[in-house]
């Protein structure tokens, strides 16, 4: 039985950025149509949380301070553009209140609602999994009726 070789797995470190409207940041390196979260490849000797805040550094211009809370799980997809590679991203949240750049690699910034990110430009890791998973980030973040108006419910 001829065995079945996996595709190579390129580590990386990845943020769902959100600012103030609700909104995450998408990126879009140069050369690539694809859009996807800020980040790089964890180099050897290097953390993932070391790798995000250098990458975000050097692509957005941005000074980030992350810890352990901040870690929002391990997701592995197809690369947007490394054919017949997978990613194995450590992924993190944060937000984000100052201004950002393109800088390095990056051709495009853009913030974006969740709801309304454009698929067929999104790579799978940001289509499939981080996409959903900022909807679900932002939902529970929202207010209940009684929170928005300031009711309070008293139980006898």
């Amino acid at each position: 039985m001829p065995s079945v070789s996996r595709p190579p797995i390129i580590h990386i470190a990845t943020a769902l950025i959100f600012n103030d409207k609700s909104q995450t940041l998408l990126v879009r390196k140069k050369g690539s149509r694809f859009f996807m979260q800020a980040g790089g490849k964890i180099d050897a000797q290097e953390t993932a949380v070391q790798a995000l805040a250098r990458e975000l550094n050097e692509e957005l211009g941005i000074t980030v301070s992350l810890n352990e809370s901040d870690f929002l799980g391990t997701f592995t997809a197809e690369a947007a553009n490394e054919p017949g590679h997978h990613i194995q991203a450590e992924v993190f949240r944060m937000t984000l209140s100052a201004p950002v750049t393109a800088q390095a690699e990056i051709a495009e910034v853009l913030w974006i609602d969740p709801a309304k990110a454009p698929e067929e430009q999104l790579a799978p890791l940001t289509r499939d999994t981080l996409m959903p998973l900022a909807k679900k980030i932002l939902l529970s973040a929202q207010p209940t009726s009684e929170e928005a108006y300031g009711v309070s419910s008293v139980k006898p």
